[in-house]
């Protein structure tokens, strides 16, 4: 479903207000909240609006943080997706230090994907043989790439395996990603998008013009029913 907001902050504050209602959820369980999130700038909105208006109502002793897909980089790199999300959520919310499960982007690429797809499989409810999310967090590049699966890389999209090593087309800087096998698993999967750059590629992708499955988030966003769309005026204005 798509869900437009008039601006990227009114977009923000409502992925933040079901992060904390699918929280309070497993809560009243006795579960833990499993999301996995993502890098950039349209996130990075996101923490600082959840630091700012929700760090005192969501339950963060049980949300249980990982990553949708890391630079092969150090914590400490400011290209590091887990160093934005500590800099900007993580350190100004009283989240235990236990329920952060980052992708180690200094470690050799192969041997941390099989590492990180061990620690999903052991901290992680199973579905269809992949790790289950309760939430997945996506973006959407303008080249219609979600997570760290390019255009250049599709066979991510369904590998057998749940982490992969992928690598970006321009740069030739390796990452590691969830694979679409592993997000397509996922209790829900939302896609927070905002800004004109994004509005072309998007009306393909919504409308199934010529070429769209060559934007690997038409795999996600036209394929599974447990996906929901957040996004502002300016990202939607083409459909």
């Amino acid at each position: 479903m798509n869900y437009i907001f008039e601006t990227p902050i009114d977009t923000a504050r409502a992925v933040a207000t079901i992060i904390l209602q699918s929280a309070k959820s497993k809560v009243e369980l006795s579960l833990p909240f499993n999301i996995a999130l993502s890098g950039g700038s349209t996130p990075k909105q996101l923490f600082t609006i959840m630091v700012s208006e929700f760090s005192d109502s969501i339950p963060w002793h049980c949300v249980r943080v990982f990553w949708v897909d890391e630079r092969c980089v150090s914590a400490t790199d400011t290209e590091s997706n887990y160093g934005m999300t500590y800099e900007n959520l993580l350190v100004k919310v009283p989240i235990p230090k236990s329920n952060i499960f980052r992708i180690r982007g200094e470690n050799s690429p192969d041997v941390e994907t099989k590492r990180y797809q061990r620690l999903l499989e052991n901290e992680l409810p199973s579905s269809n043989g992949f790790p289950q999310f309760d939430l997945v967090l996506l973006g959407m590049g303008d080249d219609g790439h979600t997570a760290s699966i390019f255009p250049n890389n599709k066979g991510l999209i369904h590998p057998e395996e749940s982490v992969a090593v992928a690598e970006h087309p321009t740069s030739g800087q390796k990452r590691i990603t969830l694979t679409g096998s592993t997000i397509e698993q996922a209790n829900h999967v939302i896609f927070l998008i905002t800004g004109n750059s994004k509005a072309n590629v998007l009306r393909e992708i919504i409308h199934g013009e010529l070429n769209c499955e060559n934007y690997p988030a038409f795999h996600f966003i036209n394929n599974n029913k447990t996906v929901d769309l957040y996004l502002d005026k300016c990202a939607a204005s083409q459909i």
